[in-house]
């Protein structure tokens, strides 16, 4: 059977160095500790033959014996007897332990010891601004340690330079400066503590000294399962953020009660758990909120929230989220995730009814005195002022169009828009821009013939607007079969994008892919002569500036638009600018996608595309 001693003062050398200076001790005291010297030094046969149970005996009544003594006399710890007892005492536990002896060592905490003395004796000059460049106020800066190196050296605090700093007996170089020496208690608590591991018992190392605080255990979460009244993240969570988190934060925890995460809310504060699941009037939490003693600093809540928190509690504090531990703030739905899942509840037939009740209603808030015509297909709602053989033409072009985005971008969706697309058609200018000015409230240029607005994502919102221009293109006009081109696309790229996309883009891909079905030809040859003109004009410090959405007027990003996704396709084909699309609707920025596509970056790409178009300068210029 192993035997074991229990550690002591450690660094007895070093804490006599760092003692202060008292009077020489008397002739009996220096004999009796000379005694106890003796006494050590016959632990030497019992270690060498390995008694260790004998051993461990006389060690723990040697120290006994030593402590006592030194504790009732009152021996300074700088006593050159004293010192010479605590050597040798300690050089024979290091025999005992390198016998095969267990040493048992005093655990410390370094969140109710240490962290305690370092805030009270070290922070004052190892903070903002620290002394050598080591910051003190946090666990995290301790184990970094400063201009030195490492304080600690785990498991041997003879080695570690923070002992040494302690106890040096040179008081120009002993910390803290300027201060009396740390008592041998608080000196023992160090070295205990590094002797034992120096863990670290909190949550965040970051974390201030003085906000400290140690994992709780871990809470038994009762998950939701749909049938309850009240949810915890939609109906709850809300107040627990904007409310109760003023007080009850990562760094500021009054009453130690963090409400950061569910798991911390369960897992409650100094006096306890605050909720108690299915029993209310046992729930703490519920108590102060009922007798007014919270929310503080004139905050308020509901009195919703006050009564689902009441029903939430009764019905067992169920949580209907996957992670208990992850932050409240981050799971707050935003408006669009709640619009979605209001959305998403709906049929498709559910959803194309509130599309239709909608379009009407924009319709007459525009012109309430003008009876709207409209046709309903499988796809699009066609509304406008024009003729119901008009609008069954767009409808039926729009069906084509929609098809030809179907194969350039893999889209198996039918409809292609959910609750279908509403296409608004005004028969002159003044119909497109009294709808501009009532439902955008906003004026728009001369040259603007149609545009698309869809909520991204949700689709709650899905339509386009188009000024029926005609049939025949000019160089001026696109024409009414590419005007429904551009747009049908630029609302199919839209409707996936969770980020606003460049405006060429938008533009461009519609326009592109009205060439390829040899649409609006003379507007799409001027758009593609006037590109030179319109680069020459723009002046651009940066080749990749061309990529950029806001770099050319409304009146430059057509042809711009056209030629730069003519030139993409061109480089990798119809589905590698798919490929490149896709990234840009899912948020990435455009060189990032550029270079992952295309596997060369934006200014390489941008000084190609220009070179590209560098024969085309003598064409329509550019009216910026």
């Amino acid at each position: 059977m192993s035997s074991r001693v229990v550690v002591g003062l450690s660094l007895m050398l070093l804490i006599a160095g760092a003692g202060a200076l008292s009077a020489a001790i008397t002739t009996g005291q220096k004999k009796e500790l000379n005694a106890i010297k003796v006494e050590v030094g016959k632990l030497t046969p019992l270690i060498t033959k390995k008694k260790l149970e004998e051993a461990e005996q006389a060690i723990a009544a040697a120290e006994k014996r030593l402590e006592e003594y030194v504790k009732a006399e009152e021996i300074p710890e700088n006593d050159s007897t004293l010192k010479a007892v605590r050597q040798l005492l300690e050089k024979q536990k290091a025999a005992f332990v390198k016998a095969g002896g267990k040493v048992e060592v005093n655990e410390v905490s370094f969140t109710d010891d240490v962290a305690k003395i370092l805030t009270a004796k070290c922070v004052g000059c190892h903070s903002n601004d620290p002394k050598g460049g080591l910051r003190l106020d946090t666990f995290a800066g301790l184990e970094k340690g400063g201009a030195n190196g490492p304080l600690v050296f785990i498991g041997k605090p003879q080695q570690s330079l923070l002992m040494a700093r302690l106890t040096t007996p040179n008081a120009q170089l002993r910390m803290p400066k300027g201060e009396d020496a740390l008592s041998a208690e608080e000196i023992k608590t160090f070295a205990d503590w590094i002797t034992s591991g120096a863990k670290f018992d909190a949550e965040d190392k970051n974390s201030p000294l003085t906000r400290l605080e140690k994992p709780k255990p871990a809470v038994m979460v009762a998950k939701a399962t749909g049938d309850e009244r009240v949810s915890f993240i939609k109906d709850l969570a809300p107040g627990f953020v904007q409310t109760c988190q003023r007080c009850h934060n990562g760094n500021n925890r009054q009453g130690g009660l963090s409400m950061v995460s569910f798991e911390k809310l369960m897992q409650g504060g100094d006096s306890g758990k605050v909720l108690i699941p299915g029993k209310v009037d046992e729930s703490k939490l519920w108590k102060l909120i009922e007798e007014g003693d919270m929310p503080r600093q004139q905050a308020r809540i509901t009195r919703k929230w006050y009564n689902d928190l009441k029903i939430w509690i009764e019905e067992g504090c169920k949580y209907d989220s996957p992670d208990p531990k992850a932050e409240l703030a981050k799971l707050i739905p935003t408006d669009e995730e709640i619009k979605m899942a209001e959305l998403a509840k709906l049929t498709p037939e559910q959803f194309a009814e509130r599309r239709l009740t909608t379009s009407e209603e924009q319709w007459t808030k525009t012109f309430p005195q003008v009876e709207s015509r409209h046709v309903s297909t499988a796809e699009f709602n066609v509304f406008g002022d024009v003729s119901e053989e008009r609008l069954k033409q767009v409808d039926t072009w729009a069906g084509e169009y929609a098809q030809s985005l179907r194969e350039m971008f893999a889209a198996k969706d039918t409809p292609l828009f959910r609750g279908k697309l509403t296409i608004f058609v005004f028969k002159d200018r003044f119909g497109y821009e009294e709808f501009n000015q009532t439902i955008h409230r906003r004026e728009v240029p001369r040259e603007v013939v149609g545009h698309s607005q869809i909520s991204p994502i949700t689709q709650e919102e899905a339509f386009i607007a188009l000024q029926d221009v005609g049939d025949a293109a000019s160089e001026n006009s696109p024409g009414m079969q590419l005007n429904l081109m551009e747009q049908l696309a630029g609302a199919f790229l839209k409707r996936e994008s969770r980020e606003n996309l460049p405006d060429w883009l938008i533009r461009g891909t519609g326009l592109a892919l009205g060439a390829q079905a040899d649409l609006g030809a003379d507007f799409v040859q001027s758009q593609r002569k006037s590109v030179g003109g319109v680069l020459q004009n723009a002046r651009l410090e940066r080749p990749e500036q061309i990529f950029e959405s806001g770099t050319f007027s409304p009146t430059d990003v057509g042809p711009v638009g056209i030629t730069v996704v003519e030139f993409l396709i061109k480089q990798g084909g119809a589905a590698k600018f798919g490929q490149f699309v896709k990234r840009l609707q899912a948020g990435e920025k455009v060189d990032a996608a550029i270079s992952a596509t295309y596997g060369i970056d934006g200014k390489t790409l941008g000084l190609a595309y220009a070179t590209t178009q560098a024969g085309s300068a003598g064409g329509k210029k550019s009216k910026k």
